[in-house]
């Protein structure tokens, strides 16, 4: 059997094994804040976590076809390569949610916007289907990290865990940005693997800032 991007396919299951643990180790949190009476932050993090294993399934489906492409049929290829960007969508939309909590508004507030971004991302993933462009993957991450840190900056002052939500975030637009400008730093170390790499850093910061929110 040839792997047709060995190094993709290692960063992309790291990647995945990484923020499958921390989207873990965040619902385990989860529990423990919900047994203490901290209901809406028990509920965050759940978002939280469903937001980080979401991303780990896209990792690891995601790496699957840069790496085994050739040895699949192509419906399998195609197959798996949507549900890589259908899990994005999901943990956008997951993240959106766990903003909606943090925000402070009431409960009839929280369904109707949570709603509101269910039928707006669901929708979205609906067009992906007919346009399987990772790019369009980036771009409703993008959204959900917008809504994020500005219910972020309008609800609570900037201490350490918004520091670090916003180091999360930029160091993931500086990833996404590597990721579609092909930048490579060496021929078996491709843009895609250098992603990789600064999302771990990115995921790291963001699991830290979800903790303290």
């Amino acid at each position: 059997m040839t792997i047709s991007e060995p190094a993709t396919l290692v960063t992309d299951y790291l990647l995945a094994l990484f923020t499958g643990a921390l989207g873990r180790r965040l619902g385990s949190i989860a529990s423990a804040a919900e047994l203490l009476g901290f209901i809406d932050k028990a509920r965050a993090l759940r978002w939280w976590s469903v937001a980080f294993m979401a991303t780990a399934v896209a990792g690891a489906a995601g790496g699957t076809v840069h790496g085994f492409q050739h040895e699949m049929p192509r419906v399998a290829t195609k197959l798996l390569w949507l549900v890589t960007l259908e899990s994005l969508v999901v943990a956008a939309f997951a993240v959106v949610s766990a903003a909606i909590v943090l925000a402070g508004w009431s409960w009839r507030t929280r369904f109707i916007a949570t709603f509101a971004a269910g039928v707006a991302f669901g929708s979205y993933g609906l067009w992906v289907i007919r346009n399987p462009v990772f790019l369009m993957a980036i771009l409703a991450y993008g959204a959900a990290f917008a809504v994020l840190v500005g219910v972020r900056l309008f609800t609570r002052p900037l201490d350490l865990g918004g520091r670090l939500l916003l180091a999360g975030v930029v160091l993931s637009l500086i990833a996404a940005g590597i990721q579609q400008s092909g930048v490579a730093i060496h021929r078996n170390f491709n843009h895609n693997d250098l992603y990789h790499v600064v999302q771990a850093v990115a995921v790291w910061f963001l699991y830290l800032a979800a903790k303290r929110m």
